[in-house]
């Protein structure tokens, strides 16, 4: 073989193994984090809940958005908060939010209050198949609306402080950024635990 097409074939080798590597992030039919059972969870290595990169994309209830980050908090998380109360759309502020902290490799996504109706569903999907291909877990937490494909998100976390059973949101949060086995529906609480 001449010179050139060992190195041709070697640079293409070069850029096909880490591209390849790349695609093993996204699973075929399922959402990324979205582990149901010991069976079917990925091999990973777990993050301590103080190095967990966790960003949560607000809601128009700015009060709710605080009871969430402060349980977070209390459960030694440290969220990165980007609010979309006040902007002209919150929705389209905060499917940006998505893709931000997608590009930022987040080890986890929570949207609150998503909100997807026919004149934002494309957005949605787009933003939302961004962090898909990075690899990025979603969480929806007490969501308006969800997307109609389910392989755009892990899990839906419903806040509900009454029932005693319910997750503590630090732990559902945790278990969903370390694909540790979940519910795909989680009725979580923010009452300090």
């Amino acid at each position: 073989m001449p010179l050139f097409a060992r190195c041709a074939f070697y640079g293409m080798t070069a850029i096909a193994l880490p591209c390849a590597s790349l695609s093993g992030c996204v699973p075929s039919n399922a959402a990324v984090g979205d582990t149901q059972s010991p069976g079917t969870a990925v091999a990973h290595s777990m993050e301590d809940r103080d190095s967990l990169s966790i960003a949560m994309i607000g809601s128009d209830d700015v009060t709710a958005d605080f009871m969430a980050i402060d349980a977070m908090k209390a459960g030694k998380l440290k969220p990165v908060y980007i609010t979309v109360s006040g902007t002209v759309d919150a929705q389209s502020t905060a499917q940006q939010g998505v893709r931000d902290m997608a590009q930022r490799k987040a080890d986890l996504i929570v949207i609150a209050g998503i909100d997807v109706d026919k004149t934002n569903a494309e957005n949605w999907n787009d933003a939302l198949e961004t962090a898909r291909k990075a690899g990025v877990p979603v969480a929806l937490l007490d969501p308006i609306a969800v997307p109609e494909d389910n392989r755009l998100y892990a899990a839906t976390m419903t806040i509900n402080d009454r029932m005693s059973d319910a997750t503590p949101l630090d732990d559902a949060v945790v278990a969903v950024a370390n694909n540790d086995p979940h519910d795909r529906e989680m009725l979580v609480t923010t009452i300090d635990h």
